[in-house]
């Protein structure tokens, strides 16, 4: 199959090409970088071209609720245009897992986004050329989302299921290759928290940077763990609101993912 996808340079993005060329489709790696621009709508119907599937990674991590809002309604509605030049081809969206009352909140503009544009795609494609593939938070998220000031990382108490991006994408993959339809939900193989990930990390880390010479002792010298913080969710994502309720899972750890970075 030829297969475009938008957001092709992004975490899930070039990991989904490179699973998709491995199972030997054709791809097209849409990006701002040789002028796809599914905000402005620019080379977006140029680079639909002959596909039998159109992928919508596309990514825009703001909590600015009017950003968020006017991204996602924008370039998911260009990447549906190019679609309806195409008929016949399928449409994927990766999207996000999460209940109603967490869109719900206007605290979480991004959140609100992700329902909006999922919305445009049930409206404006046919649900037998649709494939919602709502993914579980990545482990890779936590690293984005922790702010560091000095030796302490502040860390948002996230409840989730998360699983590695890489699997994400591997799942996806799959199920492009299986020509499913509908909504798919998938998550990691334990419920945790953003925090608790980020010590698992940050513990990882240090161990495995022993050293460059000898410490003040003569043993080895290591990076010392920051100091873990969690910071208060308000709502449902301090709960089950990220948490979906029959997801397939993938069977990769946080720790093994770690071993694997």
């Amino acid at each position: 199959m030829q297969i475009t996808v938008y957001g092709a340079t992004g975490t899930f993005g070039r990991r989904l090409v490179a699973h998709l060329r491995e199972r030997e489709h054709s791809v097209i790696a849409a990006h701002r970088g040789i002028g796809v621009d599914t905000y402005a709508g620019e080379g977006v119907t140029e680079a639909a071209e002959g596909s039998d599937v159109l992928v919508d990674c596309v990514n825009f991590m703001t909590n600015n609720r009017h950003k968020a809002l006017d991204f996602f309604s924008r370039s998911s509605r260009s990447i549906a245009l190019a679609a309806a030049e195409n008929p016949g081809a399928a449409m994927v969206c990766l999207s996000i897992a999460f209940k109603p009352e967490v869109a719900q909140s206007k605290l979480l503009g991004y959140y609100q986004a992700k329902e909006l544009q999922e919305r445009v795609y049930r409206r404006l494609i046919p649900a037998d050329q649709l494939l919602m593939f709502r993914s579980a938070q990545w482990f890779e998220l936590v690293d984005t989302m922790t702010f560091t000031a000095g030796p302490v990382a502040f860390v948002p108490k996230m409840r989730v299921r998360a699983l590695a991006a890489d699997e994400a994408a591997r799942m996806m993959a799959e199920a492009i290759d299986a020509g499913e339809r509908g909504t798919i939900e998938v998550a990691g193989p334990e419920v945790s928290d953003f925090p608790t990930i980020a010590r698992r990390t940050a513990a990882a880390d240090a161990d495995s940077a022993v050293s460059d010479g000898a410490g003040p002792s003569g043993g080895p010298r290591t990076r010392g763990i920051p100091k873990i913080v969690s910071v208060p969710i308000p709502g449902s994502m301090s709960g089950n609101g990220l948490i979906p309720d029959s997801p397939r899972l993938s069977a990769v750890t946080v720790d093994e993912w770690i071993r694997s970075r």
